[in-house]
């Protein structure tokens, strides 16, 4: 699903920091996640994670404080490029910055934490030729947009979260390029199409979680 999926080397996550990441334990994070990076990249590893933290709680039970780390690599010896690694009381991942700021990377890692945790999987050409987008899209359009044209709609991807179908629609409104999610996906519209659909369906579904309250085990630490 993304950069972190193959990994060089084994990591023990055992060894995360006691603290949760905060300004006061954040140098400790820094090193942990350098080590889990060595473990996925090997000597393309970068020497350090540097860059300005970013500090959240993901709200998934069983989950908590995160860090957002940005730092620097060439993953097989490509050209370097931006990353940002997330660390903390969750399983850490490293993604490509793809522009995106830390913020929007806590919510795209929330989104992949959900759909790992309820095996959420994405259609076949089949499934997805089987759902007709234009009335679920239109509907969508007409909440914030009424009587604005729809042009060049497809289904850019489509995923099954247990029962439901959620469709990532790309299209042009009001000659915009946009994707919107639709079917029984929680709606929303993004204008970043220069991410490929399946960034943008994680990225909403973080987006979606990160509004809800946290869980009630979270809650009483409080």
């Amino acid at each position: 699903m993304n950069a972190a999926s193959k990994a060089n080397g084994r990591f023990d996550a055992s060894s995360a920091p006691p603290q949760d990441p905060d300004a006061v334990s954040l140098d400790a994070w820094r090193r942990h996640a350098h080590v889990y990076l060595v473990s996925q990249l090997g000597a393309h590893a970068p020497e350090q994670v540097g860059g300005e933290p970013y500090f959240d709680r993901s709200p998934l039970a069983g989950e908590g404080p995160l860090v957002v780390l940005p730092f620097r690599a060439g993953p097989g010896g490509t050209e370097a490029q931006d990353f940002f690694v997330v660390v903390g009381r969750t399983e850490p991942n490293y993604y490509p910055a793809w522009g995106l700021v830390a913020e929007e990377v806590a919510a795209l890692h929330v989104g992949t934490r959900f759909m790992l945790s309820v095996g959420v999987r994405q259609a076949n050409d089949r499934e997805r030729s089987g759902y007709d987008p234009a009335a679920d899209v239109r509907a969508i359009v007409d909440r914030v947009a009424p009587r604005e044209p729809i042009e060049g709609l497809t289904v850019a991807a489509m995923f099954f979260a247990a029962d439901e179908r959620h469709a990532v629609c790309r299209c042009r409104v009001g000659g915009e390029e946009v994707y919107v999610m639709a079917a029984d996906c929680p709606p929303g519209f993004y204008r970043q199409v220069r991410l490929p659909p399946h960034v943008v369906y994680r990225l909403h579904l973080g987006n979606v979680i990160r509004q809800e309250p946290a869980p009630a085990d979270d809650a009483d630490d409080s």
